[in-house]
């Protein structure tokens, strides 16, 4: 049977998708079952509509936007503990330098159950930018999904507020949020 993904997935996808990233020194090649069969990031319906379920959404900007050299981001977040670990980190993040298209891409996770919290990112050794794209994805219901029927339940919308100043990116993450911010250098 075909699996529907919940926005709870489409977190985790994100954090393993940053987790990649983060160990791309490592990492060379990663596959991930769920781009075919039944655990499809697309759905579709014999003689029906198609329509991209929430882990989708992650896979996609990565695969676009997570593209040049990994950059190696030192983090400072609040936590929370548990049974594997006394410290998880709220905020997860992963960032790329594309030297080509002169871009930074960064993708980001807040597992925080009701704070938003805001996040900064120093773009020490960078010249000057702007950020061109902001997209967020969150949703009240953490087992919201995408169905033929409501098929945007649950997709990135244009963010707000990401912003640079003083060489450092600005950005409000609503609590069980993914994120993706492109800046232009």
């Amino acid at each position: 049977t075909e699996e529907a993904y919940t926005l709870e997935d489409a977190l985790v996808v994100g954090c393993m998708l940053i987790s990649l990233l983060k160990h791309a020194d490592r990492v060379k090649i990663a596959c991930m079952a769920q781009l075919l069969n039944a655990l499809a990031p697309i759905m579709t319906e014999k003689g029906g509509p198609a329509w991209a379920q929430t882990i989708y959404y992650p896979y996609f900007f990565a695969s676009v936007f997570g593209r040049g050299t990994a950059l190696q981001l030192v983090t400072n977040s609040p936590g929370y503990e548990t049974t594997h670990a006394k410290d998880t980190p709220f905020v997860d993040i992963s960032g790329v330098h594309n030297e080509e298209d002169g871009t930074l891409s960064f993708f980001l996770v807040n597992r925080h159950t009701s704070e938003t919290i805001e996040t900064e990112v120093s773009l020490q050794g960078f010249a000057t930018g702007s950020v061109i794209d902001h997209q967020v994805m969150t949703h009240p219901n953490l087992k919201a999904v995408n169905t033929a029927k409501n098929q945007d339940e649950v997709k990135p919308k244009k963010g707000e507020g990401a912003s640079i100043a003083d060489g450092k990116l600005t950005v409000k993450l609503p609590p069980y949020s993914y994120q993706m911010v492109r800046v232009k250098i």
